[in-house]
């Protein structure tokens, strides 16, 4: 068979399968909250894919709550000194960065890059 002549046809998923696919992973998500059960033991008496369930979950998790799933709030029982006191920020993949208090606009900058 010649090159010129092969052709590769592609079959997007059509845009009906992919929303009834996402009102069912949601049916699942839901329901899978209400379980009380493990996410392994839910998919399982499901007869899902875990992983499967994880990305949708994952993806529904972000979708929600984008900014919620980087930062957890503090709150202060006292006003801070800003000529002594450090702000430490952790961050999911182990780096930690210490900045003075004071300069608020340096700690939104840097958080920003991350």
């Amino acid at each position: 068979m010649a090159w010129s002549n092969f052709e590769v046809q592609v079959n997007p998923m059509n845009k009906k399968r992919r929303i009834a696919l996402q009102e069912e992973m949601s049916y699942h998500i839901q329901s899978w909250q209400q379980s009380g059960q493990s996410q392994k033991e839910y998919c399982q008496g499901n007869n899902l894919a875990y992983h499967t369930f994880i990305y949708w979950l994952t993806k529904f998790r972000r979708k929600q709550n984008p900014i919620e799933q980087a930062f957890i709030p503090i709150q202060m029982d006292q006003p801070v000194q800003s000529s002594v006191a450090e702000i430490e920020i952790a961050f999911p993949n182990g780096v930690r960065l210490r900045v003075s208090s004071g300069n608020i606009q340096l700690i939104g900058q840097l958080i920003r890059l991350v």
